[in-house]
């Protein structure tokens, strides 16, 4: 712990911690083992919310996780509520996680991201610098957002999206290869993938389209279980998800 750190009385860290200079943690904080946090970094802070009335709330980081200079981390809006930040994530310089917001395992946010209230990231997700965030939307697990994209639809989980405004670019074969899939399960959602966006089908038809004859067609029980992550995902959207694309 730096000696220039301000750390209130409700805050707790886990052991092999570290914190720099000028490094700030208010009102209810929970910090798992072995983070790293860089000078500056704000956890805690009261939400920028209208409808925040000074309730008990918090913010809880897992394991593994690393925050470079100046970002902020806002503690949630509603009685008993919490932002939450999971395990072995990468947080460059200058990101805002606002409040409510929920961060899955071993994502990267690079330097200036700003996440709205009650964004939620998906484990391995990649969201490139100067990324815009709406309130409310989700970024599946390893999608990958490019830089300077402004994002207000959901981007479901193994897609690459870029753009203002943000257009669905493809599969994230790379992040997906990086992650230990199978060629076999990357081709797989690479045809899922077809019929929803290449397919002149509406979504509603693609989807039934996936579901009651495409999945029969699937050998492997893994490229089943990710194919319905992507089925899932589109049908608990409630921004609606990311339909625009255009070429890389």
């Amino acid at each position: 712990m730096h000696s220039s750190a301000i750390v209130g009385p409700d805050v707790t860290f886990g052991p092999g911690t570290k914190v720099g200079p000028f490094c700030r943690f208010e009102g209810r904080v929970q910090v798992g083992e072995d983070c790293r946090f860089r000078t500056g970094v704000v956890v805690g802070t009261a939400p920028m919310d209208r409808n925040y009335l000074g309730e008990d709330t918090g913010v809880i980081i897992g394991n593994g996780n690393e925050f470079h200079e100046y970002t902020t981390i806002h503690r949630s809006t509603g009685k008993g509520t919490n932002t939450v930040i999971g395990d072995n994530n990468y947080i460059m310089a200058y990101v805002h996680i606002a409040h409510n917001c929920r961060i899955g395992n071993s994502c990267t946010v690079t330097n200036g991201t700003q996440l709205g209230g009650y964004v939620e990231v998906g484990n391995g997700a990649n969201l490139g610098g100067m990324v815009g965030v709406h309130q409310f939307c989700r970024i599946g697990k390893l999608a990958m957002v490019g830089a300077c994209s402004y994002v207000n639809k959901d981007i479901p989980p193994f897609l690459m999206a870029q753009g203002q405004p943000c257009r669905v670019r493809g599969i994230n074969a790379v992040g997906m290869k990086r992650a230990g899939f199978s060629d076999v399960i990357i081709n797989t959602l690479k045809q899922a993938f077809g019929i929803i966006y290449r397919s002149g089908l509406n979504l509603g038809q693609a989807l039934e389209q996936i579901e009651s004859g495409f999945l029969s067609t699937v050998k492997s029980g893994k490229s089943r279980e990710e194919v319905q992550t992507l089925i899932g995902f589109i049908k608990s959207s409630k921004r609606g998800i990311e339909l625009r694309t255009g070429s890389s």
